[in-house]
């Protein structure tokens, strides 16, 4: 599991995820959301022995760090130089949750990692894989974020804490992922990851980032739509001076798989738009996309060099020696986070001569 960070005026945070170890599962924003879940376990469950033994000793330890730490918090107030306040933090650039609702009325979250770098802050989305959810990918988020980069990550229909939808007749019904088909998955790409670029749009205007300079990481069959997404975003014009699309400017695919209910990871390689773009192929070398991932990104570095030279501009396959893929590969291959953050600082440039800010209608 990902490091979770916290808020280092809360010294009884880490004490309350040990003691309550469910809050951990029940949001996949832990480190901001938590707070909402701390207490949300069942009152049945401490009338039984076992739970109410190991309960009240746990509540006994949050009791007491918490004296300890809240009796720190208040000595180190009172050392502060009387008069002297800390600057309240922008809520616009605090880590939150966004309910986004789609063109076709399904609500779908997104955790969303504000930078601090303004019109030159590169955004992320990152796309899980299938079956998946944001939350195994904090880590990733955290280092992005710490860069410079603003993160959103989504949980698109079906999965993570988008499980439900509403019918005609006003009714709530749950998506059922074992029926869920290439209908779906298209309804995924052109509804649910468009409506994060409608968000980023907004934060664009605002001026906390620059949707010029967008960058997809697509982990596992999440690689397939995130590259779908960005074939269609770079077949939408401009209308006259008015920027719509063609936004994306740097690929990651994380352990891509080889298809999803019909739709193949090697259609977007192929895209005459995306190959010119820097892409970043990671695998396990030994993982069971491991292979996968050397014959996509072989056929990506011939086209690449066809059209540049013999040179494959912008195209890096890493293959790490190990059989971890996705989450476990982000997690615990200590060289996969770095590799990402690296290349996309390196390959996106934000300045008035690349990828300039532009106002968004």
């Amino acid at each position: 599991m990902a490091k979770i960070g916290w808020d280092a005026r809360s010294p009884v945070e880490p004490i309350c995820l040990w003691a309550f170890p469910v809050s951990r599962t029940r949001s996949p924003l832990v480190s901001m959301l938590y707070r909402n879940h701390l207490l949300g376990f069942s009152a049945s469950m401490l009338t039984q022995p076992m739970f109410a033994r190991s309960m009240f000793f746990r509540l006994i330890v949050v009791a007491v760090f918490a004296s300890i730490g809240w009796a720190s918090v208040a000595s180190t107030a009172l050392a502060q130089p009387p008069g002297v306040r800390k600057p309240a933090e922008d809520p616009a650039l605090t880590p939150r949750r966004e309910v986004l609702t789609t063109k076709d009325k399904v609500k779908i979250n997104a955790f969303y990692f504000p930078s601090k770098e303004g019109k030159k802050a590169v955004p992320v989305i990152v796309v899980h894989e299938w079956k998946g959810q944001a939350g195994p990918y904090m880590k990733l988020f955290l280092a992005l974020r710490e860069s410079g980069f603003a993160v959103v990550a989504l949980e698109y229909r079906g999965h993570g804490t988008s499980k439900t939808y509403t019918d005609e007749r006003g009714t709530e019904q749950d998506f059922n992922i074992a029926t869920m088909g290439r209908r779906d998955v298209e309804a995924i790409i052109r509804y649910d990851i468009e409506e994060v670029k409608q968000f980023l749009k907004a934060e664009n205007n605002a001026g906390r980032l620059n949707l010029n300079a967008l960058s997809l990481v697509g982990i596992g069959e999440g690689a397939i739509m995130a590259g779908y997404w960005a074939s269609v975003d770079w077949k939408i014009p401009s209308v006259g001076r008015m920027k719509q699309g063609q936004d994306v400017k740097a690929l990651v695919y994380v352990s891509p798989e080889k298809n999803l209910n019909g739709m193949a990871m090697v259609t977007p390689m192929q895209d005459p738009n995306l190959v010119r773009l820097p892409t970043l192929i990671l695998a396990g070398k030994a993982s069971p996309q491991g292979r996968e991932a050397e014959k996509i990104g072989s056929r990506l570095e011939t086209v690449k060099k066809k059209l540049n030279r013999g040179v494959a501009t912008g195209y890096e396959l890493f293959l790490p020696s190990t059989n971890l893929s996705g989450a476990a590969l982000i997690n615990d291959e200590p060289t996969a986070i770095p590799k990402i953050v690296t290349f996309l600082k390196e390959n996106v440039d934000v300045s008035d001569s690349a990828n300039e800010w532009i106002d968004r209608p």
